[in-house]
C-alpha cells in the first residue's frame, strides 16, 4: 500500500466524526441556511449520519482486509457524499456562495476521488 492509506484513514475519521455529530444533534439542519439546504437534499440527520458511517466503515473494512475493491467502493461513496454536502453549501443562499464549507467539503470529495484512483493503480505497473 502506498501513502494513500493515510488519506483513507483521515477521510474515515472525518466521516466517523460527522456521523457522531449528526447522530447526536437531531436538529442541526434547522440551525443555518447551509444545513437547511443539506436537509433539502438529504432530509434527516440520522440518514446523513448513516451514509457517512457506511462510507467510513466500508473504507476501514477494505483497509483491514487489504481489499482494493472494497476500499475503492468506500472512497467512491465518500466522494458522492462530500459532493452532495458541498453542493448544499454552495447553493444554500439561492446563488453560488463559495463558503469555507463548500471549499473544505469539495476538497474532501476531490481527495476521495483521487485516492480511489490511486488505490486501484496500487501494485499495477504502468
Amino acid at each position: 500500500m502506498k501513502n494513500v492509506t493515510a488519506v483513507e484513514i483521515v477521510l474515515s475519521y472525518v466521516s466517523l466524526g460527522w456521523a457522531y455529530v449528526l447522530f447526536t444533534t437531531p436538529l442541526l439542519f434547522e440551525s443555518s441556511e447551509n444545513w437547511n439546504q443539506v436537509q433539502e437534499i438529504l432530509p434527516y440527520e440520522w440518514l446523513v449520519a448513516t451514509i457517512a458511517l457506511t462510507a467510513a466503515v466500508t473504507k476501514i473494512i477494505g483497509l483491514i482486509l487489504k481489499n482494493k475493491r472494497i476500499r475503492w467502493i468506500g472512497l467512491i461513496m465518500s466522494a458522492v457524499f462530500w459532493v452532495t454536502i458541498s453542493a448544499g453549501m454552495l447553493i444554500a443562499k439561492g446563488y453560488l456562495d463559495f463558503t469555507t464549507g463548500f471549499i473544505v467539503y469539495s476538497a474532501l470529495a476531490i481527495l476521495s476521488l483521487w485516492t480511489s484512483k490511486e488505490v486501484m493503480l496500487d501494485g499495477k505497473s504502468g
